[in-house]
């Protein structure tokens, strides 16, 4: 009886000893998200953001003061090299032209005249020499005789120089003649006329009205001036790959190359650039690769592919985990104090979580480059998050949705 009963509480005692009961239950398993391990084109990039502007653009200015008599074209017109566009009032200018020819009329008669008096002035010399020379006058009438050729020498050079000057006068004031007319310097497109009839036109000052008569572009030379900040000027190269978005443009943007990086910061001063707080973008101009018929002002955004290698394994970068080294203190070390800390994924192999240290290489906005320790199409898990930050080696997990045990 006793023995029995011995044996009874013993078998008793051992099932309900905690170490058994955990030996013979099963932890539910988690419930993860997971992805396959595919191999992907992984591509840095830098984004950026500006406005849209014309490369080939003339922006007219008169070279005088003038009042505007008549413009010939509407904005939105083709016109060719050389198309007159716009008249400046030049009737005072004509009138001192037709005073300036009068003048150099006159200025060229009182030379042939001085010519004249030469002439006289030189026979009445001769005269006087050949009298003094027989004794018939004194010298002091060769001295008067020989001043006044010399006079009238100098009175005829004076008319000469009086004749220059007049036509100088005169080739300024056809000069201004022809600044009257304003021509298209390049064969384009009329975007924007800043002045109306009546208005008077100003040389150009920037901000002074009437300084930007008229605007004229080429429409293909359209080109994005993006801002990027000195961090990322140095990865990008020429003939670079970017796509631009703007309000016009596809959600997906349209694809452009780099045609310009600028040398200098941004709104930096020339003599001290180095220096100027406010030196901290630099000018990248991007071109678009087919007419999307956009309009120089618009605002855009851009993403400028950083390089082009091939497709590579990669993950979602939320799966690549690693552990925050601390000191004695538990106080976070700076970077200079400790190594990089190791990277690692968890990988769901039957129903287990396991843990791998991964190699990283590069990333995008979604996903990072692994180089060693997975391989295609294992699947690793994304998360939750908060589910994924309590995973450790050999956890039971399951893909959400199905059943736990």
């Amino acid at each position: 009886m006793w023995k029995k009963t011995g044996w009874a509480v013993g078998i008793a005692f051992v099932l309900t000893s905690p170490f058994t009961v955990r030996a013979l239950t099963k932890s539910p398993s988690i419930e993860v998200n997971l992805e396959p391990v595919t191999s992907r084109v992984i591509r840095g990039s830098v984004l950026s953001s500006g406005n849209l502007m014309y490369k080939d653009e003339a922006r007219l200015s008169p070279e005088i003061i003038g009042r505007v008599s008549s413009i010939t074209v509407n904005e939105g017109d083709k016109v060719e090299k050389g198309q007159v566009l716009l008249y400046l009032d030049d009737q005072d200018i004509r009138e001192t032209i037709a005073l300036q020819h009068a003048q150099v009329e006159i200025d060229t008669a009182i030379v042939e005249r001085q010519k004249i008096n030469i002439a006289n002035a030189q026979d009445s010399l001769d005269r006087v020499n050949y009298l003094v020379a027989h004794g018939m006058i004194t010298k002091s009438a060769f001295d008067e005789a020989a001043f006044k050729v010399n006079s009238a020498k100098a009175d005829w050079r004076t008319s000469e120089l009086n004749v220059k000057r007049t036509k100088a006068a005169l080739n300024q004031a056809e000069t201004r003649l022809r600044q009257t007319v304003i021509r298209a310097p390049i064969s384009g497109t009329v975007v924007a006329i800043g002045i109306k009839p009546g208005e008077i036109a100003v040389p150009s000052v920037t901000g002074v009205p009437g300084s930007t008569l008229i605007t004229v572009v080429k429409e293909n030379s359209i080109l994005v001036d993006l801002n990027v900040d000195e961090n990322d000027i140095s990865k990008l190269h020429l003939d670079g790959e970017a796509y631009i978005n703007c309000p016009t443009l596809p959600a997906d943007g349209v694809k452009g190359q780099i045609a310009e990086i600028g040398m200098s910061p941004r709104n930096a001063s020339r003599n001290f650039a180095a220096n100027d707080a406010t030196g901290r973008s630099y000018s990248v101009r991007v071109k678009i690769l087919k007419d999307y018929g956009l309009r120089a002002g618009m605002s855009c955004r851009a993403k400028i592919f950083t390089s082009n290698p091939q497709p590579v394994f990669s993950v979602p970068v939320q799966a690549v985990l690693s552990d925050q080294l601390s000191d004695n203190d538990g106080v976070s070390m700076a970077r200079s104090q400790n190594t990089s800390p190791e990277r690692y994924v968890f990988v769901a192999v039957n129903g287990r979580a396991e843990k791998r240290i991964v190699t990283t290489g590069g990333a995008d906005d979604r996903y990072l480059e692994i180089k060693t320790g997975v391989e295609e199409n294992e699947k690793v898990i994304t998360g939750p998050p908060r589910i994924l930050n309590s995973i450790h080696d050999q956890s039971p997990v399951a893909p959400q949705g199905t059943e736990r045990h």
